[in-house]
């Protein structure tokens, strides 16, 4: 299952190592992390404009993201709306930490990944959506 990442999914995952993986993994198949092209210029933004701790955090992040494969996003003013549309379109889950982006999200019966207690979880469950 592909899983887009937000950046707040990726500024987390640097500073928490992620567990239950394996459970996610077993009830949606192997786990492909994917970074759109709107979080990478979100975190170049924080590097540069942010407090030194979330600069330090936006560099790690960036870092981690070079392991995942990039897609090409349409360019909303706003990133939500980018991911909300990449992962409508071609059927694929967000890791998400955003409260507001995780309604929006599920309103469109996109799957999301979050994190509590450094445990990833499924936040709702539509693995029989229509395709």
């Amino acid at each position: 299952m592909d899983v887009l990442c937000d950046t707040s999914f990726l500024l987390i995952i640097v500073t928490n190592p992620i567990k239950m993986m394996d459970s996610v993994e077993k009830d949606f198949g192997k786990i492909n992390f994917i970074v759109p092209d709107v979080v990478i210029d979100e975190l170049c933004r924080l590097q540069q404009k942010s407090t030194m701790k979330k600069a330090k955090l936006a560099k790690l992040a960036m870092e981690i993201s070079k392991k995942f494969p990039k897609v090409t996003t349409s360019k909303f003013k706003h990133i939500d709306d980018n991911i909300l549309e990449y992962a409508y379109i071609h059927k694929c889950a967000v890791a998400t930490l955003d409260k507001k982006l995780i309604k929006d999200l599920s309103a469109k019966n996109i799957i999301v990944i979050s994190l509590r207690n450094n445990k990833m979880v499924i936040v709702n469950n539509y693995r029989n959506r229509q395709t």
